[in-house]
């Protein structure tokens, strides 16, 4: 699965599934454009500037030449900056792996809901997913090549309870994605979403999203990724390296005759 030569923007990268997607595109020989909001404040810790930093600087070390940015993608001026700085550092931008994303605010019914948490995770999650499609695509177009990966979820193919904004975005993003793949696909872009269900926490990768949700819904961690295995075929939970292995199988030639999917990363949670 090798991207050896390739210039990719991942998004949400400085840790968790952001910074395992990194490491496994260093590992396959892209160079990469590596951009989080770095700011911790938000309905759980986020990422901070040095984290960032830390998952560059190992990635300069696995070989990749690499460039970090500053970006919320609630800002199409952020996103903007963003590319822009990777086009000015590489000359272009051959994939776009757009994993930034908010479980949270949720883990309450819908009506519980005030309409600034509903708004924030449908604008990161949706709009924002839109808003670095639209900063990449016009290079990709005068290049006649790209590819794009949406990150969508399990909640973008099958609902669940308490986290209605989320499986909202989520479910637009799929159709996002296949729209894109519909528009853009004679220019020689092919546009997919990978659909992870829940990711097993990993200290190494400075997860924390997962954590959240088990402390929302009244759990320690363990029990709940304990409750939540049972819910998946191989009687465990995904890990990021599986997210992040399908989302480098969508980004190379191997997978040059697939667009417009949404691929189940989820230990057979949806065949239920």
């Amino acid at each position: 699965m090798r991207v050896e030569g390739q210039i990719a923007m991942i998004t949400g990268a400085a840790r968790a599934l952001g910074r395992s997607h990194a490491f496994a595109f260093a590992r396959e020989g892209a160079d990469l454009l590596l951009a989080d909001r770095c700011e911790e404040d938000g309905p759980y810790r986020l990422s901070s500037r040095k984290e960032l930093e830390e998952t560059a600087a190992e990635c300069r070390r696995l070989g990749s030449r690499v460039l970090t940015a500053v970006a919320d993608v609630r800002s199409q001026e952020a996103v903007d900056a963003a590319v822009a700085a990777g086009l000015d550092g590489f000359g272009r931008i051959d994939i776009l792996v757009n994993n930034a994303g908010l479980l949270a605010p949720g883990g309450v019914r819908s009506h519980e809901l005030s309409e600034q948490d509903w708004n924030t995770v449908i604008d990161v999650n949706l709009n924002g997913t839109w808003r670095c499609c639209r900063a990449v695509l016009p290079g990709m177009v005068a290049q006649g090549s790209g590819v794009i990966v949406n990150t969508a979820s399990v909640g973008g193919l099958v609902a669940y309870e308490m986290y209605s904004s989320y499986v909202a975005s989520k479910h637009a993003v799929v159709g996002l994605t296949k729209a894109l793949a519909l528009e853009y696909g004679r220019s020689g872009i092919r546009v997919n979403a990978v659909c992870p269900s829940t990711v097993a926490a990993d200290d190494s990768l400075g997860t924390t999203s997962t954590a959240a949700v088990a402390q929302a819904m009244g759990a320690t961690l363990a029990d709940y990724e304990r409750g939540s295995s049972s819910y998946h075929a191989i009687g465990r939970l995904v890990t990021a390296q599986e997210v992040s292995a399908a989302c480098l199988w969508l980004a190379c030639s191997e997978s040059a005759g697939t667009t417009g999917t949404a691929m189940a990363v989820d230990g057979g949670f949806t065949a239920r």
